[in-house]
């Protein structure tokens, strides 16, 4: 980007932006938490069980759940996630796969399903805003 350009920020948060997914999303946890709480023959250790399953996938599922904030300035990209902040030069970006709802920039030219080596984003309402910026920024 160039020196001039101001940071550009937006926050994601799939909860609020789908609400339709974010009823079901809520209701597979929640059911989830049932059946391992039903599935537990003790019942002194059910509820746990049942509150830990409900943690477990609060915790996978945060992205979802709370909003992550994003940030574009001159030097780079960086992102909050709710519970981790990564941060990436547009020197170190190799490639950028998009499509209208999110992306993924990533360090390496050829990135596997499970490389965490990169940033992940969602665009919400902004991708007509964002592409274009992270493309002339790699330019």
């Amino acid at each position: 980007m160039s020196q001039a350009a101001p940071p550009y920020e937006w926050t994601a948060h799939p909860l609020r932006e789908h609400p339709a997914k974010a009823v079901l999303a809520a209701l597979l946890v929640l059911g989830c938490g049932v059946l391992v709480g039903l599935v537990v023959d003790d019942p002194t250790v059910g509820p746990l069980a049942a509150g830990g399953a409900i943690l477990f996938l609060l915790m996978t599922l945060n992205r979802f759940f709370l909003p992550s904030r994003y940030r574009m300035d001159e030097h780079g990209i960086a992102v909050r996630y709710p519970l981790r902040t990564r941060t990436l030069r547009w020197s170190e970006i190799k490639q950028f796969r998009h499509d209208q709802e999110g992306g993924y920039v990533s360090p390496r030219l050829r990135a596997g399903v499970f490389d965490t080596a990169g940033i992940s984003l969602l665009f919400g309402p902004h991708a007509t805003d964002i592409i274009p910026r992270i493309n002339e920024a790699l330019k």
